[in-house]
């Protein structure tokens, strides 16, 4: 064979040598990036998990809340009918008692119990008021 060719293989052979050295640099290198990412990957992807569970479960218990206060705010049309019904009696007879006072010349407040049954009733009225207009605040 030609020297000068032998020369060119001899040179080509050292040549390839040195590419798979680099390569194999590179792999191993990129091995060890690989190893160390994918271990920070599986952390954060643990974390997110974690995350996501504690999201699911505030949203369960929203949802839970949110059910609970919209089945109370569908009574509260007829609870505050059924306060507002004892208010009516109540002021009948806070009205009839009045009456027969002043009638008889005597003052509301020697009446016993008239005080704080007028007093009762307008709490008693507020709150009724109070139901039908109560907010939830639900977004809706």
């Amino acid at each position: 064979m030609n020297p000068q060719l032998n020369k060119v293989f001899s040179k080509l052979a050292k040549l390839d040598k040195k590419t798979e050295l680099a390569s194999e640099k590179v792999e191993l290198a990129g091995a060890a990036d690989i190893a160390k990412i994918t271990a920070e990957v599986k952390k954060a992807l643990d974390g997110v998990d974690k995350k996501l569970k504690e999201f699911k479960s505030a949203k369960d218990e929203f949802a839970k809340a949110e059910a609970k206060a919209l089945k109370v705010r569908a009574g509260a049309d007829k609870a505050e009918a059924q306060f507002t019904k004892v208010v009516t009696k109540a002021d009948k007879i806070i009205n009839k008692v009045t009456t027969m006072a002043e009638d008889l010349g005597v003052s509301e407040k020697d009446v016993k119990g008239l005080s704080e049954l007028i007093s009762l009733t307008g709490d008693l009225e507020d709150n009724a008021t109070d139901i039908g207009s109560y907010d939830f605040n639900l977004g809706q």
